[in-house]
């Protein structure tokens, strides 16, 4: 069996939900004493699970990238209506006080976030993400890139700013960064990406 270190990594690079639940098994069974495992076992059935249908598959982390997205485009008027929204979405997604206290449980939710964006990535990747022509005509794959900066930067930095929540929503923008940093060859930042294509 993988020693705890490569099992907790293994879990946080795979996306599949079904993969990653069978590695999270493993890690827990294997009985070490990590502080935030059932920390880490909530986030997952948080986001995977859907107390009332357990079949259905969902990912609330990915619906949250979504639903901050459509905020943003649509806060442009009135942006204060909005703030108890997203501040009850990121005390959601975070499930527990601690990530504000504790770094093993900041460090853990922002790991899923991480693995969360990097599942948002190969949704970007598509032929269905930013068609162009009133969907008729794909884009291009730089096209895409710049649309998926935009995208993520809206959903964060944009959106914190615009809302007046940069502190509430510190955790989540600087994980979704980091997700969004390492998945460039080029090794650049959101802002400064963001920066660029602006």
């Amino acid at each position: 069996m993988a020693d705890f270190s490569d099992l907790l990594e293994s879990y946080y690079e795979e996306i599949d939900p079904d993969k990653r639940k069978k590695i999270l098994d493993d890690y827990l069974a294997a009985g070490d004493s990590d502080p935030a495992a059932a920390y880490r076992k909530a986030l997952y059935e948080y986001r995977f699970v859907d107390p009332a249908d357990p079949q259905r598959k969902l990912d609330r982390f990915m619906l949250a990238f979504l639903d901050f997205l459509y905020l943003y485009r649509s806060s442009r008027v009135l942006p204060g209506r909005y703030v108890k929204e997203v501040e009850a979405t990121i005390g959601a997604l975070e499930l527990d006080e601690r990530v504000h206290t504790d770094p093993l449980f900041a460090e853990a939710f922002s790991l899923e976030v991480r693995n969360a964006a990097r599942r948002y990535f190969d949704t970007c990747k598509t032929d269905g993400y930013h068609r162009k022509f009133f969907g008729i005509a794909a884009s291009k794959p730089e096209e895409k890139e710049k649309q998926r900066c935009i995208d993520v930067w809206r959903m964060s930095y944009g959106l914190a700013e615009r809302l007046d929540l940069e502190e509430e929503m510190d955790l989540f923008c600087r994980a979704l960064s980091e997700a969004y940093r390492l998945s460039r060859v080029d090794g650049l930042t959101l802002t400064e990406a963001y920066r660029s294509y602006k």
